[in-house]
């Protein structure tokens, strides 16, 4: 495996249907989760991207940031309320065999992100993303965020990729596989 971190990429994503995504938002359902406090996520859920253009979209973005030879892993809405935040952690699969070796990197889109509402912390230095930045990077990398400090929450999309490996679910999403795209 090639032990070289992907370089951290910042870009813009102005969606046109920001609107229907939080609309969309408000409707899925979360869990709390061991990592989030203060907060919910859908991590533990599918989120059938592939059925709605506005995420579908949120996918592709990430897929043309990230290169033609990253594919799809995981796709999850994180919602933060007054104080929350994530605690550090990486994304890297060590545990998955086929994934073990593979280069893996992790990104963020900040939909809804209201000033002091907190930033996210990248091996230890904060970034300054704004509403509508989104952040690829290496997903070794341990990442947390500040807490959010505002009255308003804090929404963001998280996803996961793999150089030239691909997350497939069957029909009704109770099982997963994965393709190899060498």
């Amino acid at each position: 495996m090639n032990t070289q971190l992907f370089e951290t990429k910042i870009f813009k994503y102005n969606s046109s249907t920001k609107n229907k995504i939080l609309d969309y938002i408000h409707q899925i359902k979360f869990n709390n989760h061991r990592l989030v406090e203060e907060g919910l996520s859908t991590y533990e859920f599918v989120l059938e991207y592939q059925k709605y253009l506005f995420l579908s979209n949120i996918v592709k973005k990430f897929k043309k940031e990230a290169g033609k030879d990253y594919y799809l892993l995981d796709l999850w809405c994180n919602v933060y309320n007054k104080n929350g935040y994530v605690k550090e952690h990486n994304h890297f699969d060590t545990y998955n065999p086929i994934l073990k070796n593979i280069p893996q990197i992790s990104g963020v889109y900040n939909i809804k992100k209201p000033a002091n509402s907190g930033d996210l912390i990248l091996d230890g230095h904060k970034t300054n993303l704004k509403e509508d930045d989104c952040i690829l990077f290496d997903s070794r990398v341990n990442h947390s965020s500040t807490p959010n400090l505002s009255e308003d929450t804090r929404i963001i999309f998280s996803i996961n990729m793999a150089y030239k490996v691909e997350k497939k679910w069957n029909k009704d999403y109770t099982k997963f596989y994965f393709i190899n795209h060498k």
